[in-house]
């Protein structure tokens, strides 16, 4: 009951705050720009107006991508079979599992890091708008409070990074060589990849954990204006383990929805095809649907845990 309840308050406080969730919107797409119109560019001088662009619009030219492939640099290097689709979905949660944070271009990597801190800059105006009684968006108040907690959030993303780092550094390679061995004697491929399976699966478990433990640190930084961020971690594990049911429940609930909306998007994308201007433009305006679904789903987590803290506190 106590998951529910605070579900729908985090519900009700997300409404409220509509106009915050497309500015989040906006700023991804800005930022996505960044990346796509240099891709675009890319693509368009190695196509050009030959058959190989048609054949590309009814399904993955390979032998063009080779060549391309040859030839490419920095981000180009990204452009593969499996960034289409549903896999890039799959191609971007196995790098999260399998951690993989090193193996990218130098640009994207740069790109990435400070797209990572600068979400980390949103997420204090996020905390902050719903810690006021009623939720309400203005641009002024948003950047104050985002101003205000983001060298310590700064300072609990490379701690929660440490953290992760740390342990996946010791137990993966470890795992990882055990399956190694695993494989090389055994006569079937079924065992290694029921073992692999399990270990993405307790992979992405610990990770989801660690982020529900460090969002309810920035949720007591921000409501008790705390600014030990090691004392906040500590408490804010203590809570999740005083309130198991509560937290996780609440948590995965969460979860579960970004899944099922995640699933939905990849079989509706899936079956459109993208043979004519309509029908990618579309396409398009459903991965735009999703991308907000997702922003909206995320701040839906903030507010329902920071209802949560309250009621349980």
């Amino acid at each position: 009951m106590k998951i529910l309840w605070n579900f729908v308050r985090g519900f009700t406080a997300t409404g409220r705050v509509a106009k915050m969730v497309l500015f989040l919107y906006i700023i991804n797409l800005l930022f996505s720009l960044l990346l796509v119109i240099p891709m675009y560019n890319s693509l368009k001088n190695s196509l050009g107006q030959s058959e190989v662009g048609s054949r590309m619009a009814e399904g993955f030219d390979y032998i063009w991508w080779e060549e391309f492939r040859d030839d490419a640099k920095g981000l180009e290097t990204t452009f593969s079979p499996s960034i289409i689709g549903k896999g890039a979905i799959l191609n971007n949660l196995e790098s999260l599992i399998q951690m993989r944070f090193f193996f990218i271009p130098p640009l994207l990597m740069v790109f990435g890091l400070f797209y990572i801190i600068f979400r980390v800059f949103l997420a204090g105006g996020i905390l902050s708008t719903f810690n006021q009684d009623i939720p309400r968006f203005t641009l002024r108040e948003f950047a104050q409070g985002a101003g205000t907690h983001f060298f310590h959030f700064l300072a609990l993303m490379l701690l929660s990074w440490g953290l992760i780092m740390a342990i996946g550094a010791f137990f993966l390679d470890s795992i990882n060589s055990i399956i190694n061995d695993i494989a090389a004697k055994s006569t079937s491929e079924v065992t290694p990849f029921i073992l692999m399976f399990a270990l993405s699966a307790l992979t992405f478990a610990f990770l989801l954990f660690v982020q529900m433990v460090f969002d309810y640190a920035r949720i007591k930084i921000v409501l008790e204006e705390s600014r030990n961020i090691f004392k906040s971690t500590l408490e804010a594990l203590g809570f999740v383990f005083k309130h198991p049911f509560s937290t996780f429940g609440l948590f995965y609930l969460i979860y579960l929805i970004q899944a099922a909306v995640t699933v939905a998007y990849i079989l509706l994308k899936e079956i459109i095809p993208q043979s004519n201007f309509p029908l990618v433009l579309a396409a398009f305006f459903i991965q735009q649907l999703f991308i907000f679904a997702v922003i909206w789903i995320r701040c839906l987590l903030y507010s329902s845990q920071m209802a949560l803290y309250r009621y349980m506190k």
